[in-house]
This record gives C-alpha cells, structure tokens and sequence, in this order.
C-alpha cells in the first residue's frame, strides 16, 4: 500500500500521473501553473468552471473501505483517509502555497518537504505531544473538510492537548461523492472516532461544527453509557434544525435531481456544488437527534458549550437555543451549572429560562474591523480571522449567493469595498455586494471562552 509520508518527500509517479490526467483536458485554466490560491482570482473563467465541472466528480479509487472498528488505530484509520483523498479527489496534489501553524506542526513531524499540496491540507490529521493523556477530537460540518479546525486545533495544542480530526465519509475529495452517501456512515464514522479516542486518552473534549455537533450528540444520547474519559462538548453553529422551512423535501426532491447547486468549485477545503442528498442526509440525522433528546429520560453529565449566532442563516438558532435548555433541563449534577452559551446577538432574543440557567457570554466588539462586520455567519464561528484562506485578508471570498448574477458575482470576489456579515434578507437589501462571513471577528475573545469551560 503507498504510504502518503512517503509520497510527500519525494514525487510519486503513480498519484501525479493520475491527478495529471484527470486535469489535461482541461480548457478553463492552464493547469500548470494553477494552485488553490491563484485558482480564487480566475472569476472570468467561472462559468467554463460551472459547465465543465473539473473539480465536482471524484476519480475512480481502489482504497479499501475502512471498517471503522475501535480495535482499528487512528493511525490506520489516518492513512487510510490520506490515500483515499489522493486518488479520488481530482486536485489532490495541487499545490497549494498556504500554511498555518499546524501545518507546519504535520510538516515537521510527517517530514514533508516542499510546497505544501492540496491533500496535505484538508486530510484528517493528528497533532502529538510525547506521552500524552488528553486530548481534542474535532468533527467537521457538511460538505466541510478538517482544514476548516486548523486555527483551533493550534490553539488546543498549545494548550496541551493531543489533537484529532475526523474526515467524514463522501467528504474531502469531490462534491459527486455526497450524492449516495448516507448520514448513518457519518454516524459511523463520528462513533468510531469518538470510541477510539476515549480507548486512547485519560481526558477528551469533543468538538463539532454544524453536521460535527449533531454526529457527537446523537452519539451521547444514544450511548448507554457514555465513556468516563468525556470531560465536555463543545460545538460551533450545531446542526439542530435547518432554517429553511423546506428542508425536509430534500430527500424527495433527491429522487428527481441531483444538484440543488452547481458552482464553480474554486475552494480547495470546501464543497461549493451542492447534491439534493446532502440536504436530505443532514436532515435525517437532526430529526433522529431530535427525537433522541426529546425521548431521553436523562442525558449525560458532560458539560456543554455552544457557540452560536442569532442571525445564523443556515441552522435556526432558536431551535440551537431550545436544544440547549433540553440537555441543561435533562442533566444531573454538577454538569448542569457547567453548561456555557457564547452568544453573538442580543440578550432578548435568549428564552427567560435559559438566561437563569446557562453562563451565556455576549461578546463586545473592540475593534473597527470588527465593528465593519454586518452580523456573524453560520459559516464564520470556527476560523480565525489570521486564517490564509477564510481569514480576514484571506484568499476565499464565499459569494456563492450571488450565483445566479454573475456581474454581483464577481463584483462580490474582486471589488474592493466589499461589506462582509450573513447573509439575512436585511443585509442582501442594503449592501449590494455582501461577502459572507467566514472568520470569526470575535475568534480570540471566544478563545478564553473556550479555556474558561475547559478548565
């Protein structure tokens, strides 16, 4: 079996031949000299991009399934998520000329050299100390990739934490593997990793964003017996019910089209094109943790933080804020005054029980690149605002929403007055060119938030 350390110290023939020829009919860009940086700025090319879909179906793979037993190690199960990302994702050894603290971390201790490649940064990973008995297990959102915890992964290691991630199934290669994927191999995946790491360490936090969170709590409420090693959760913008009234068609409309969304797939650590399945999937999944917390008689006493915002336009917030008065009131113990709500939004919108219940912090705004923010996105809780690609000056912009006017499109991706926020009817009205937000403008207050409730 090829072993992905290998191949990044020296070329492999085999894997660039494959990528190579995935790419050399290419006519929308020159391939050569492409990378996941300079990719962000060929705008004029999206609709070549759209059309002829280079980067939306994944290659043909002969990497076995992986059985996400417990009596499977992380470093097994980490190999196998590399060599699967590098034969099926059609850009896997694209290079990519950004780096971030925990990159350079995986460099040193993988020994890569070089120019760091698409693969190499959004295949679940593990940051080490020597003889180490705590740690952080970080599940990422739908259609995400574990690029997305690279900021707050550094952040637990520095705090001395051993760091895992999870790549969950029909992720991290091309949008056409979500089209027949199921929630229940997410599920499996999530139990597997949630399992081995409580096997493998003393003291584990969880941590999961959007699709992540909903994966850990369906796990807790349905474990019989959750492991002592779990000490808390924390989740970021949890999956808990859609915004969209409309979501629970997805299954049905599934049946008869595969793409709810066709887009151009510049994002090397994201998915841009959006199968109906995905939709559906996701929802499934938050109706049998719904269902689960309704039923329970009693929860776990694991501590719960959630970082959520009011004017989330992807998750709805009330129902995020209901999910949370449910655990606190399902709660025994000392867990139940542990609980903590990192709110972005105002203290009215917060049910009056909840307020006399839960820690609820209301982070101020200290800076002018803050106060510029119009309202924080779904998509912006979890990443730093120094973050290369989604960051503050990052190479990213998200402006998948003017989609559908190209002339708005672009103007989002190059203009240079561009307002960022989320994207509520009331900011689409008033500012013609909103970029959505994908940093966190509050990241380092929530930061001391986050070692609050840990320790």
């Amino acid at each position: 079996m090829l072993c992905l350390t290998d191949l990044f110290r020296k070329p492999s023939g085999l894997l660039l031949g494959l990528v190579s020829l995935s790419i050399s009919s290419l006519s929308v860009a020159q391939t050569a000299t492409e990378n996941c940086v300079n990719i962000n700025t060929q705008h004029e090319l999206i609709e070549q991009y759209i059309e002829q879909a280079p980067y939306r179906q994944a290659l043909p793979s002969k990497v076995s399934q992986f059985s996400y037993s417990p009596d499977q190690s992380y470093q097994a199960y980490l190999d196998y998520a590399q060599k699967l990302i590098a034969q099926r994702n059609p850009r896997a050894m694209m290079s990519c000329p950004l780096s971030s603290q925990s990159y350079q971390l995986l460099a040193k201790q993988q020994q890569w050299l070089g120019t760091a490649k698409v693969v190499q940064l959004l295949a679940p990973f593990e940051l080490r100390h020597d003889n180490n008995d705590k740690a952080v297990l970080l599940i990422h959102g739908l259609t995400d990739s574990p690029y997305h915890f690279h900021d707050l992964a550094w952040h637990f290691y520095q705090q001395g934490y051993d760091v895992r991630t999870l790549l969950l199934p029909g992720h991290g290669t091309a949008p056409s593997d979500l089209v027949n994927v199921s929630y229940k191999q997410w599920q499996q995946a999530a139990d597997y990793a949630i399992t081995r790491t409580s096997q493998d360490y003393q003291q584990v936090y969880l941590g999961g964003f959007s699709t992540g969170g909903a994966l850990i709590l369906n796990h807790l409420i349905e474990a019989q017996e959750s492991p002592a090693a779990i000490k808390g959760v924390m989740l970021w913008s949890p999956a808990s019910q859609a915004s969209s009234g409309v979501a629970w068609m997805a299954k049905y409309v599934s049946w008869l089209s595969t793409w709810l969304d066709k887009e151009g797939d510049v994002d090397f650590a994201k998915y841009e094109s959006f199968p109906y399945n995905a939709g559906a999937q996701v929802h499934g999944l938050m109706k049998r943790m719904n269902k689960g917390l309704a039923k329970a008689d009693s929860l776990p006493g694991i501590p719960l933080l959630i970082v959520a915002s009011e004017h989330d336009q992807t998750i709805s917030t009330a129902a995020t804020l209901e999910l949370l008065g449910q655990w606190q009131s399902k709660q025994t113990g000392a867990a139940k005054s542990a609980n903590h709500l990192v709110y972005y939004g105002e203290q009215s919108s917060i049910p009056e029980e909840l307020n006399k219940q839960v820690m609820i912090e209301f982070p101020s705004c200290t800076t002018a690149s803050c106060s510029a923010v119009k309202d924080v996105a779904h998509t912006a809780t979890i990443n730093a605002p120094s973050n290369p690609h989604y960051g503050e000056n990052g190479h990213y912009r998200n402006c998948s929403h003017y989609l559908a006017d190209l002339p708005s499109y672009q103007q989002c991706k190059q203009g240079k007055k561009v307002v960022k926020g989320e994207k509520t009817e009331q900011n689409l009205a008033q500012y013609p060119h909103l970029q959505r937000l994908s940093y966190n403008p509050y990241y380092q207050q929530m930061l001391r938030s986050i070692d609050k409730f840990m320790q």
